[in-house]
């Protein structure tokens, strides 16, 4: 018999358990039932009667509402209405702890969330596209373990004014203090706190003297309030006696894990987005003449460095960063410096000619016409913006967040390394087919294209060095070296080359002559000499498809194409590496230093130029429920903001109002795999501010636009009105969570509260879509020939 359904007899005679003539109330109470009844009846008290073990933690539903409690034995968290009924269940089962108390706290949980959800109010239309803000990076300058721990201070301010107050937490770098009511006290102040409960428990010669905090802000929550306060001074007694107090108290008091729960969501979320950037993060060393000196390498930015490379193979892209071009973007008087970056190569004879011009060379050079009519033509045409921040080597910091964590013997190297670095900065691809014509709208008349010259690359760069940053493994299996014949058939035609390394699911070819192929075009391919291996296999005609290639199509990096179980290729492959595993050279990536991959991901995570969002599973849908931000400010943090309901949060009303949310949002991710290439989108936004204050907004798709007329009347008409906003939208489907990578902190947070490490990873879980948001507003005034908007 479930308490759930229980005979209505069953709640007049639990109150009757206390009394002495219980069976003789039994058997008046119950005269009405068959002796069967009776007997189920019997059996269903003795059930409730039976003693319980069971924790009840009701933190995972009412938070911070919740307290800590131990009843015979046993810790239970609960708030304090919860409470109250434990210990009235407990009085009505003869003052045990049973299965009918436990039953009857979740019977009473579940009518709290269904009360709840009750009282919820309906959601506007904007608030469904509400965000929490997360601060790439915001996580690096706390570590100290926080206890709760209630002792009375004295805080003594500057005007005077004496109060007694409790602490509600004690850290080695701050403390908070609960106040009996609000102070006017301005952020920023230095205050004396005198640690007199802990003086009068512990008299040590550290705790008669004040130590001062500097006081960060105020908080209240349901009419209590509290001071937020940061320690300026060095206290070393004060300290070690902190310390070891800490230390010897975890068992007694609990441990707050709050600030590690806050930094490994970040993590979780930075590991999400950064391998899988489209962008190419770069790294320069010398303050005064930045040089190139690193790049990250992601699963989606890789066809940036494939542009750039030559007709045999080497890497070019230094070539965009010379002296000059680099002294006029540090010229520039903000922080961040920025410009776009316009290229096209030009082949002669098989060697390939790099040539770039920055907005503001062309417009100092009167070329602007006749570099656009030029490369805007030719299909190596490329426009990237390019942003640039000073940084510090702090930023690189690649200890564990975790308390006490002792250094690695190579740090030291490692922080030698990252020393060199100065400057990091993201070289983002703002190019689109459908506004190419653009470029060509201006005349060049009386120009020659001889006079471009000015514009080409040298035929010797400057080498870097590429890391590549992984989720969990961005390759999912080894390349072995090896070198053999190849035909490649592209429709009629065919081409000759040579595999420069193989894997089961694909192999890297050098071409004799490029192939003018594009990313994702299937290719048929055969292997003349290895077809003498197989006599059972037909080596001819196999399906691959680009995944990438180098700027006139001499290196081809291919992928089985179809479906795996039944390609041939691949499973010639794997029976060629399995029977050669012996003389088969795997191709590993070359690391000088350990962890600088991840010292360069710490030092962009500080600076990070375009927007991540994130959308999850909840039970009310899909919602967008992040959007991340650096540091510093950036283009699109107004629109982001202009039209948020909570102050400190974003709303992308402006992008997904309508019916875009399920046309760009949640329609694509259905049919996407975590493999694919992020699907691309080009939202115009206007914004502008009406009289009574508030923010509206309108947007169009690029593909929306019937033709280039009016794409420029909506364009004019919104910087008339207020701003205009071009956004190019990058949408991924996400797989499991990098759960390894923040595996250390996870650890430790539930040695401490297991509930909250397990929302941590529900909340991770619940991510199914990484968004990127990247402006490109300055390239498409640019190509339209209109200037950009005066700053609000």
């Amino acid at each position: 018999m479930e308490r759930t359904s229980h005979h209505p007899t069953i709640d007049q005679l639990i109150p009757l358990l206390r009394e002495r003539d219980f069976d003789d109330l039994f058997e008046r109470l119950t005269q009405g039932e068959s002796s069967n009844g009776r007997f189920l009846l019997k059996m269903e008290i003795k059930r409730l009667c039976t003693p319980c073990r069971r924790v009840i933690d009701m933190r995972a539903y009412l938070g911070d509402e919740c307290q800590l409690f131990e009843y015979q034995g046993i810790q239970h968290a609960m708030p304090p209405e919860a409470i109250a009924l434990f210990h009235s269940q407990c009085y009505l089962y003869r003052d045990s702890y049973t299965l009918g108390v436990y039953e009857a706290l979740q019977q009473w949980l579940k009518r709290q969330g269904h009360r709840a959800s009750q009282q919820q109010p309906e959601t506007s239309p904007r608030a469904q596209l509400e965000a929490k803000r997360v601060p790439f990076a915001s996580y690096y300058s706390r570590s100290d373990e926080r206890m709760h721990y209630s002792s009375q201070v004295l805080l003594k301010f500057n005007d005077g004014q004496r109060l007694f107050a409790k602490t509600s937490d004690i850290s080695l770098s701050g403390t908070r203090v609960q106040i009996p009511f609000p102070l006017e006290h301005p952020p920023g102040e230095i205050i004396e706190v005198y640690f007199t409960g802990l003086e009068h428990d512990h008299p040590q010669e550290a705790l008669h003297h004040p130590v001062h905090y500097q006081l960060l802000g105020h908080d209240e929550r349901n009419g209590r309030h509290w001071l937020r306060l940061l320690k300026v001074a060095s206290t070393p007694e004060f300290d070690a006696f902190l310390q070891q107090f800490i230390d010897s108290n975890k068992s007694r008091y609990r441990i707050s894990v709050d600030y590690l729960l806050s930094a490994a969501l970040t993590k979780g979320y930075e590991q999400y987005f950064l391998p899988r950037m489209s962008g190419l993060p770069l790294f320069f060393r010398g303050h005064a003449n930045p040089r190139l000196d690193t790049v990250l390498r992601t699963e989606n930015n890789q066809g940036i460095l494939s542009d750039w490379r030559d007709e045999k193979n080497r890497d070019m892209l230094a070539g965009l960063f010379p002296p000059a071009r680099m002294a006029a973007l540090l010229a520039q008087p903000d922080n961040q410096k920025e410009t776009l970056i316009y290229s096209f190569t030009h082949s002669v004879r098989s060697h390939i000619y790099f040539f770039s011009a920055t907005r503001e060379e062309l417009d100092h050079s009167g070329l602007r016409a006749l570099f656009f009519q030029v490369g805007a033509r030719r299909s190596s045409w490329r426009v990237y913006h390019l942003s640039l921040e000073p940084c510090r080597p702090q930023e690189a910091e690649i200890a564990s967040l975790l308390p006490h964590r002792e250094p690695h013997p190579q740090d030291h190297l490692l922080h030698e390394r990252v020393r060199q670095i100065s400057h990091v900065g993201l070289l983002q691809p703002v190019d689109n087919e459908l506004i190419r014509d653009d470029y060509l709208q201006y005349g060049a008349t009386g120009h020659n294209a001889n006079e471009l010259q000015c514009f080409g690359h040298p035929v010797e760069v400057e080498p870097f060095e590429i890391e590549t940053l992984y989720y969990l493994q961005l390759r999912s299996e080894p390349r072995y070296s090896h070198r053999t014949a190849v035909a490649v058939q592209q429709g009629e035609k065919s081409y000759l080359g040579w595999s420069r390394d193989i894997s089961v699911q694909g192999l890297c070819l050098e071409m004799e002559q490029g192939v003018p192929c594009q990313r994702g075009e299937v290719l048929h391919i055969a292997l003349p000499r290895l077809q003498a291996l197989s006599k059972n296999m037909e080596l001819r005609q196999l399906p691959y498809r680009v995944v990438g290639l180098n700027s006139n199509g001499t290196v081809l990096h291919l992928c089985i194409e179809g479906a795996a179980e039944t390609h041939v290729g691949r499973q010639f492959f794997a029976l060629l590496i399995e029977s050669n595993l012996n003389k088969l050279k795997e191709v590993r990536e070359g690391r000088r230093y350990r962890g600088y991959a991840r010292a360069l991901r710490n030092l962009y995570a500080h600076h990070l130029f375009t927007h991540p969002f994130y959308i999850n599973r909840l039970k009310q849908g899909q919602r967008v429920t992040a959007i991340a931000h650096a540091g510093a400010p950036r283009a699109l943090d107004a629109l982001l903001a202009a039209q948020a309901e909570q102050e400190g949060n974003d709303n992308l009303t402006p992008l997904l109002a309508g019916e875009r949310f399920k046309l760009l949002v949640q329609e694509p991710l259905r049919d996407r795999q975590r493999e694919d290439t992020p699907l691309e989108q080009e939202l115009y936004v206007a914004l502008w501010q009406e009289k009574a204050g508030g923010w509206e907004s309108d947007a169009m798709l690029l593909t929306a636009f019937p033709d280039a007329a009016a794409r420029r009347a909506f364009v004019t008409q919104a910087l008339t009105r207020g701003r205009f906003f071009s956004v190019r939208m990058m949408l991924s489907r996400t797989g499991r969570p990098d759960i390894h990578f923040i595996g250390n902190e996870l650890d430790y947070i539930a040695k401490f509260a297991i509930h909250k490490a397990k929302q941590l990873e529900e909340e991770l879980w619940s991510v199914i879509g990484l968004g990127e948001l990247i402006d490109t507003t300055a390239a498409t005034l640019a190509a339209l020939g209109l200037s950009a908007p005066a700053a609000p």
